[in-house]
């Protein structure tokens, strides 16, 4: 008997669980994962499904997918489902978070992972799974068109996030230190121009930001593997997700990572319908990305010296969001 935990519409535990193959009641949700693994030749694992299966039979799919057990997490629900139909063990410790979708009665969250592993190393739940092998992205292409794979309608997004080389890594403790000093070397022109004493992030101090690392989500944002920034973001109603900060390298701006990091996070939280960010007036160059990807302002400023002030943004429309079909 597989028993889940039941959500709300806003992705928030309501106490209750469901037992798998029951009718769930309306306004309920449930989560799942699918974990897509990519070795350094850049080609994809995927499985094949036993003929006896009532979903897709015959279909090749990602690596390993399934439902989040009650009292999992939807990593843990990952590392599971991939144990038990391929029989190796992965770490979630270093998964790219792609995005997640909202389907009519739960929400599934995809992870790509990166591991070298032998085929022949592969332990196949006879159960679930018949074969397994390594494709690069356009033969999955190619059996999407022969009918051979399941044509997911986001496989582009999968395979278009694989292409940018962007990762965002959910940030532990452990990461609070070279955060930390990111953030510092980051925001210290802005406090050399600005002066701003009491509120910069360039003085804040370590004990503070690890408050903050404890406090919704920090990511790493990795480019080919190197750390090139970081955001941080929480919410402040079960449907407002506040963008509270984002810090690129110098060196890295200007190429489109912003964009395409919020445009990822907006793909991670389908249960919020706004989101709210702060930036100062006078940074007119981040002002116009915010207004670019959709972010209006919404009168609110606060001056907080001759030299800088600071507004507030809001985005209600036009979400990158993904839904089922």
């Amino acid at each position: 008997m597989e028993v889940w935990d039941m959500l709300n519409n806003f992705r928030e535990r309501t106490g209750m669980t469901h037992i798998r193959g029951e009718e769930m009641e309306e306004g309920t949700f449930h989560e799942v994962v699918h974990v897509w693994i990519m070795n350094d030749e850049n080609q994809l694992l995927i499985q094949k499904r036993q003929p006896w299966k009532k979903g897709w039979p015959n279909m090749w799919d990602c690596a390993a997918a399934g439902s989040v057990l009650s009292g999992e997490t939807t990593e843990i629900a990952a590392v599971r489902e991939t144990k038990e139909e391929l029989g190796i063990d992965i770490e979630l410790e270093q998964a790219d978070i792609l995005f997640t979708v909202k389907f009519p009665r739960g929400f599934d969250d995809n992870y790509l992972i990166r591991k070298n592993v032998k085929i022949e190393d592969l332990m196949l739940q006879y159960e679930e799974v018949t074969d397994a092998k390594w494709a690069t992205i356009e033969e999955i292409r190619e059996m999407v068109n022969r009918g051979e794979f399941i044509a997911y309608h986001i496989l582009e997004n999968v395979f278009e996030i694989i292409e940018s080389k962007i990762s965002l890594h959910k940030a532990k403790m452990e990461d609070a230190e070279e955060l930390y000093e990111l953030q510092k070397q980051v925001f210290l022109p802005l406090y050399t121009k600005y002066e701003d004493h009491q509120t910069t992030p360039a003085l804040q101090s370590f004990e503070r930001f690890t408050e903050r690392l404890l406090q919704g989500t920090f990511y790493k944002i990795l480019e080919a593997g190197k750390l090139v920034g970081s955001v941080h973001v929480y919410k402040t109603a079960p449907n407002i997700m506040r963008l509270h900060m984002i810090n690129i390298l110098d060196s890295y701006q200007g190429r489109g990572l912003a964009q395409n990091v919020m445009k990822r996070l907006e793909m991670m939280y389908p249960e919020v319908n706004s989101w709210e960010l702060d930036t100062i007036l006078q940074e007119e160059r981040n002002c116009y990305l915010y207004e670019k990807m959709g972010y209006a302002r919404t009168g609110k400023q606060k001056v907080l010296n001759e030299k800088m002030t600071i507004i507030s943004y809001e985005k209600h429309v036009g979400l990158a969001q993904l839904q089922s079909l």
